[in-house]
């Protein structure tokens, strides 16, 4: 089935089409569907090099239009649900999002946390938009871009180093990123 799935998104990654394929699963994902872009963006890449950055912008403004859109579905979402929870509970999860939302975005949009829950619960604690959309473009830009360089640069290599280092990628880099910022400004 595995085999299948890889020779349907090579296929897809090579045709004419492939922007439109990639453009498409960065915004349903960034909403509801459960495989990230990198799955279309990283094989993209590596069969086309010369689309290098188009497939990174690309990839990039279609998570985030679909991120807004997610962002929207928890803002109006709120109203209709909220008599169904304890709202003394919700003021301490409005509280912790005004505190730590600027980190949760970030980290969502670059780490494995699913960027869609990330994209809903902003809009769901009313976080600021033009915050939301920033933090969007910079999480998602940079692990996109980040993914494309090593796949452009290193080829069959660079996609086996992201195989075996998502961890280090997807986790590391950001959570030591957050960290470097916040000993910079703590210290300013």
């Amino acid at each position: 089935m595995w085999n299948s799935i890889y020779i349907y998104i090579e296929k897809k990654s090579t045709s004419r089409y492939s922007q439109f394929f990639l453009s498409l699963v960065a915004f349903i994902e960034s909403i509801f569907f459960p495989i990230p872009p990198d799955v279309i963006l990283i094989p993209v890449i590596h069969f086309n090099k010369n689309k290098f950055f188009k497939s990174v912008i690309n990839c990039t403004l279609f998570s985030i239009l679909g991120g807004s859109m997610g962002y929207f579905l928890g803002f109006f979402l709120f109203d209709l649900i909220k008599e169904f929870f304890d709202l003394g509970k919700q003021e301490l999860f409005f509280y912790f999002y005004d505190q730590y939302g600027l980190i949760a975005i970030f980290l969502g949009g670059f780490t494995p946390i699913p960027y869609k829950i990330i994209a809903i619960t902003s809009g769901y604690a009313k976080f600021n938009f033009i915050f939301f959309l920033l933090l969007s473009f910079l999480s998602r830009g940079l692990r996109f871009l980040i993914i494309g360089y090593i796949v452009y640069q290193f080829g069959d290599y660079g996609v086996q180093f992201i195989k075996k280092n998502k961890t280090i990628i997807f986790l590391l880099i950001p959570v030591l990123i957050v960290l470097v910022i916040y000993l910079l400004i703590g210290h300013a």
